[in-house]
């Protein structure tokens, strides 16, 4: 593949290849569209940046891994690829990998086959991709990679090694799986998950739409602290744009309580404040300075209200679900989510369904789930 490749291997082991070129991409996709499937992993700079990106994307085919640099190719065209349904992609955990798809870049996704939904449907008592390779290939991967910086450039030799190993052996596994899924007849259960997990949405995070006040002491601080600490956090947002790093590492929650609660006079008192990126430091603490005195002029802001908790009868009509749902997965050998997630017991709760029209109509459940489940589940509500 033209680009600027990094290969290596040997004769039991064709190697990987590094792709970083258009011209890379495109022949890398006319060679997965030839595949009846190929297995799919990203690596993405969460803990280390303020706007999360997919910094590596890792495709094994038979033969070969292959390592894409999205930082330097733009990886568009692989979105009508992810979304045939006729070329399946093989992930492990795929969630969030999709997540991060579909947040940066829009793509949709049919024909996923998941590993871990796999293992979860069959029982298998470690589901997580390291506990799966040491038991089932003798391989162990190295956990310290878990928080590594995947934006850096250029990534060195262990981190490659460790990105490649996370698809190289899935396409094998799959047909592991596979056949026992179809000797334990729950191929169809594992299609329909991965189904369900193909449709999930970015949506903001509870904390994301609580902003300020989802840190603990807030809501506990007097009027004026509130509004210091709002312009501390205002702050602490732009300054984590500008430079691109997660908020907690531009400053800690607790150094803007502190600075709330009690206001430096000058820059010779805020130098002797520890805990903050150094950008706030030297010049950048006019800034900090200029934020407290914005805080104690404006006006306090108000939180918004606590949630109220779900009416009693709604609560009963969950716990009753749930309860439901145990057994079956119990009789079935599944896991519980398997066979229905919680939002879908959560809408089912809230509507409570009288009737298989009303039910359809909830959309708390799809064509399939329905036809399985939808008068057991019908049943078990009207319990109460």
């Amino acid at each position: 593949m033209p680009g600027n490749e990094r290969e290596q291997g040997s004769a039991d082991d064709p190697g990987w290849s590094w792709v970083d070129t258009a011209d890379g991409l495109a022949q890398l996709l006319d060679r997965i569209g030839r595949e009846p499937r190929f297995a799919l992993d990203t690596e993405s700079n969460s803990m280390h940046a303020y706007r999360e990106r997919i910094c590596l994307i890792q495709v094994s085919i038979p033969g070969l891994d292959v390592l894409v640099d999205p930082l330097a190719v733009d990886i568009r065209p692989l979105g009508a690829l992810l979304a045939n349904p006729d070329i399946e992609k093989v992930m492990h955990g795929a969630d969030y990998d999709i997540l991060c798809f579909k947040r940066e870049h829009e793509f949709s996704f049919a024909g996923l086959y998941d590993t871990m939904i796999a293992a979860r449907v069959l029982g298998w008592s470690g589901y997580g991709l390291g506990a799966i390779l040491g038991e089932r290939y003798d391989f162990k991967a190295n956990k310290k990679m878990q928080r590594f910086d995947w934006g850096q450039r250029p990534l060195p030799d262990h981190a490659l090694d460790y990105a490649r190993y996370d698809t190289h052996f899935l396409l094998d596994l799959r047909e592991q799986q596979r056949a026992e899924l179809v000797e334990a007849e729950r191929l169809e259960d594992l299609e329909h998950a991965c189904q369900r997990q193909t449709r999930v949405e970015p949506r903001p995070t509870k904390a994301q739409l609580l902003g300020m006040w989802r840190i603990k002491g807030v809501r506990d601080l007097p009027g004026p602290a509130k509004g210091i600490f709002a312009a501390l956090y205002d702050l602490r947002e732009a300054v984590a744009r500008e430079i691109d790093r997660p908020v907690f590492r531009v400053m800690a929650d607790a150094v803007m309580l502190s600075l709330a609660q009690a206001p430096p006079k000058d820059e010779g008192a805020l130098a002797r404040v520890n805990g903050m990126h150094p950008r706030l430091r030297g010049r950048g603490r006019a800034r900090i300075l200029a934020a407290i005195k914005a805080g104690q002029q404006a006006a306090p802001p108000k939180p918004p209200p606590r949630e109220r908790g779900a009416p009693r009868e709604q609560v009963a009509r969950f716990d009753r679900l749930r309860a439901w749902r145990k057994a079956l997965a119990a009789e079935r050998g599944l896991e519980p989510d398997v066979i229905l997630g919680k939002d879908s017991l959560m809408v089912v709760a809230e509507t409570d369904p009288r009737d298989e029209a009303q039910l359809r109509a909830s959309g708390a459940l799809d064509d399939w789930e329905f036809g399985r489940y939808g008068a057991s589940l019908l049943e078990a509500l009207q319990q109460g």
